[in-house]
């Protein structure tokens, strides 16, 4: 609830400071332009720190690339801002895995184990536009936004030949996460109502979990273990279009 209310004071705190901005430079019009837009984008998202290492379990995690897929439906308040929602789908990061060499009171030794998953990530979005000056048919903006990010973790495990079964997985886990994202971008009109965008975006999700499973030689039972947390950064790089619909 503390980090939600902190990007809404960022929010709001930008959108005071934009909104004294754009109407000191509108001051004298006689009229306000004001439309509703729609848009779409995709490209790919990067992790800024792909590997880490988590410290309960020693587990070495690296997390891999995403393509990213979005849609927004925005409104523009004053010429040079809007606010907008966005949904962005993050279909396919690959999270690899090593669990670490493990000896067991009984003398036997638990190798080094690789393994891997699956996430997926839906981010919801209220996003805040804001319109620098025009410069050779080029229009840049600057984008700052809060919202909740889903984050999903497939399930999987590992396997020991020596006992012939399974003795790590990962369960399936639905973390829902307070989430932020700041961004620069340009766009280009095409015609008086439809331009091209690109655009580049920092994303943080606080609080990702991982929840996972360890065999306890001695029952032969799972045991649920303290779930891996991780708060992720991420970079995205995306080209799309935006369409101001008639009003």
């Amino acid at each position: 609830m503390i980090k939600f209310s902190k990007i809404f004071i960022i929010i709001y705190t930008l959108y005071s400071f934009l909104t004294s901005i754009a109407y000191s430079d509108n001051i004298n019009n006689e009229k306000i332009s004001s439309f509703l837009y729609i848009g779409t984008e995709l490209g790919i998202v990067e992790p800024i720190i792909s590997k880490f290492r988590h410290k309960h379990s020693k587990t070495d995690i690296t997390l891999k690339r995403s393509p990213m897929y979005r849609g927004k439906i925005g409104y523009s308040f004053y010429p040079q801002m809007a606010i907008e929602f966005s949904f962005t789908h993050q279909p396919k990061y690959n999270l690899n895995y090593v669990l670490p060499e493990k000896n067991l009171a009984n003398g036997m030794t638990i190798p080094k184990t690789p393994g891997k998953t699956t996430v997926i990530s839906n981010i919801f979005m209220l996003n805040l536009v804001y319109d620098l000056a025009e410069a050779k048919g080029f229009t840049p903006f600057v984008i700052l936004g809060g919202g909740v990010a889903q984050i999903k973790v497939k399930s999987t495990s590992s396997r020991w030949d020596t006992i012939n079964r399974d003795f790590f997985k990962v369960k399936t886990t639905i973390t829902n996460c307070p989430a932020w994202q700041v961004g620069l971008g340009f766009s280009k009109n095409i015609t008086p109502s439809f331009s091209l965008d690109i655009a580049a975006r920092l994303q943080v999700a606080h609080g990702v979990k991982i929840n996972y499973d360890t065999l306890d030689i001695a029952s032969q039972k799972f045991i649920a273990a303290s779930p891996i947390k991780k708060t992720i950064g991420v970079g995205e790089f995306g080209i799309g279009f935006t369409y101001k619909l008639p009003v």
